[in-house]
Order: C-alpha cells, then structure tokens, then sequence
C-alpha cells in the first residue's frame, strides 16, 4: 500500500538525506558532482512546510521511500515542484502513484483547476512517467543562462530553436 504522509519532523532526518540524493541525482544529469548539505537540505525543508507548500513523505508497505512537494504559486495553478523516490523502489509505479495522490490533494483546495510539473530535459524517465500520467500540455519554457562553464553538451529542438539540454 502507499500513501503520502503530512511532513512532521520525525521524517527530519530520511527527508534531509532524500533531499541532497535528489539534488545530487540533478546535478549528474549534467556531469557534476554537487549536491546540497545538510544545512541547505534542512533549509529546504523550512521552505517547503511553509505558507503556499506541503511536503509528504511516501510511504510505500510501511517504508519511507521518498517525498513529493506541492508549491501552490499560481491563481488556480499548483505545481508538484520535487519528486523523489528511493532508487531500489523505482519502476515499481510508487512515484505515479505519488503524482495522482497529489493531484487529488490540489483538486480539493478551492480554486485550482490545474497543475504543472517541472522536470529537467534529460531525465527522461520522468518524461516518461508524466507523460504516461497525462501531462501533455507545454505551458512554460525556463531558460537558464550559466555564467560560468556550461556543462551541457546534448541538443534539444524546441519549437524550431536549439537548446543546450
């Protein structure tokens, strides 16, 4: 059975360490090695209970598997802004069925009539995931500019412009 559990702070130290796994997992994608400590881990998390967010941890046959954090920033738009699942329980169908139990979380708050995912263009098995979940409208491009070195040498074609992924 899984389900999403309210963040309290007995989940403090599993989630400080999932958090810096997820980063860190980001960070690969595009041939770097950081990922946050665990002072910024536990600062995440300050963020993500505060006004506007909710953070639950997934559970899945009474284990702690990962988290997922809801931001409410839009007028009738929330975004499921980090998803995380432990990597001995991917491909398992724990982190769609996260997806959908947070989408029923923001069905019920007053007002919302959409939701919007972030993923990084090269992790492609998320992709997949929100893909396969419904999730086929483009809605926002985020453009980053480095201003150091530019790790990224894979190309993507957006709307006939190419793009450092």
């Amino acid at each position: 059975m899984i389900k999403l559990l309210p963040y309290t702070d007995k989940y403090e130290n599993i989630a400080v360490n999932y958090i810096i796994s997820f980063f860190g997992f980001h960070s690969s994608l595009n041939g770097k090695t950081e990922s946050p400590e665990y002072i910024q881990a536990k600062e995440n998390i300050v963020t993500w209970i505060s006004k506007s967010h909710e953070l639950y941890i997934i559970e899945a046959n009474d284990n702690i598997v990962g988290f997922i954090h809801i931001w409410y920033k839009g007028g009738n738009v929330a975004w499921i802004e980090d998803v995380f699942v432990e990597e001995t329980y991917r491909g398992k169908g724990i982190g769609s069925y996260a997806i959908s139990a947070a989408e029923e979380i923001i069905k019920k708050k007053d007002g919302y009539s959409a939701v919007c995912i972030d993923v990084v263009p090269k992790n492609s098995n998320a992709l997949n995931v929100y893909r396969k979940l419904g999730y086929d409208t483009l809605s926002m491009i985020t453009l980053r500019k480095e201003f150091n070195c530019n790790y990224r040498e894979d190309i993507a074609d957006v709307l006939g412009y190419k793009f450092k992924i």
